[in-house]
């Protein structure tokens, strides 16, 4: 693995898009919080690697074939002889928002042993997502993945991007986040994400909770409204653009991987991600704003191609 690479781990999970509005026809395609973010971050032309288990059925060669092709480091993905994990997306309601029926059980996504607890030299950044590094054995590896990464001076990103049918009872769940939380430097929720951890708390307070706890910069995504960076130096804000929306799914994988991608290609990543101006941080906050939408005009998780991030 060579030098300044970024790693993901979180779920990979064939989607299974409607494409029609009443749900007739279905596209499966590759999908997952830790294989879009992987996806958007190779796309804006950073170095990365994945780490999660994957199928040996048509699913997961199908993942193999994209990682390979993207450029994805794969050497730490595992081996798994169990089906590929499903997600099946409803269609769009009025909200726009997409509702997924999950199918974990007996999967690749539940192989004990499918994610890395330990990171390999080389890494710069380690970004965790979703449930699968946050619940069952996927998560509590991702968990002692996430401190050796910080022993090794990576720095850390996580997604708290919730799931509600998977997840345990509410005080359980959010119990495992801020354990996470309070590892990470950067914090990705969406305000979806905010109403279901703290029902009662305006989103500023759960930010500031979030401070208290260790993250030093917190990200919330906010749907057509943008997105806002909440740090020490206070708040920064970023408009989304106007697009024919076909679907969000991975709009916020697309999201944060722009973001990370602005500061890997700043060279603020690492020990180095302290020194990052508000202007850095505003630059990283537009192109993800920007990407995210983008990726919303097209079915699935769909990233745009850019042979490097200029921002």
């Amino acid at each position: 693995m060579t030098q300044g690479v970024i790693l993901v781990t979180g779920e990979a999970i064939g989607d299974f898009i409607p494409r029609d509005g009443e749900g007739r026809h279905y596209e499966a395609v590759l999908g997952g919080s830790g294989f879009n973010a992987a996806l958007a971050l190779a796309r804006f032309g950073a170095s990365v690697a994945y780490s999660g288990a994957l199928s040996s059925d048509a699913l997961g060669r199908r993942f193999r074939t994209a990682l390979a092709s993207e450029g994805i480091d794969a050497s730490l993905v595992r081996d798994s002889a169990r089906p590929s994990a499903i997600a099946v997306v409803a269609p769009l309601g009025a909200g726009g928002v997409p509702e997924f029926g999950l199918y974990l059980d007996g999967t690749a996504h539940a192989e004990p042993e499918g994610t890395s607890r330990s990171c390999p030299p080389g890494v710069i950044h380690l970004h965790a997502t979703s449930f699968g590094a946050t619940v069952g054995a996927s998560g509590a590896a991702t968990l002692a993945l996430i401190e050796s990464a910080k022993a090794q001076g990576a720095s850390i990103s996580y997604d708290v991007n919730i799931r509600a049918s998977v997840l345990p009872e509410r005080a359980v769940a959010t119990a495992l986040i801020e354990q996470r939380i309070a590892l990470a430097d950067i914090v990705k929720v969406s305000l979806d994400d905010l109403a279901w951890l703290h029902p009662d708390w305006p989103a500023e307070q759960v930010v500031a909770h979030w401070h208290g706890l260790g993250a030093a910069c917190v990200l919330v995504t906010r749907g057509g409204q943008g997105a806002s960076c909440h740090n020490a130096d206070g708040l920064i804000e970023s408009a989304a653009p106007s697009v024919a929306v076909a679907d969000t799914v991975g709009a916020g994988d697309t999201f944060i991987g722009g973001v990370l991608a602005v500061l890997a290609m700043r060279g603020l990543l690492g020990q180095k991600l302290a020194l990052a101006t508000r202007g850095d941080l505003q630059a990283a906050l537009a192109f993800a704003c920007d990407v995210a939408a983008d990726s919303c005009t097209r079915p699935g998780c769909d990233p745009p191609r850019r042979s490097a991030v200029r921002a």
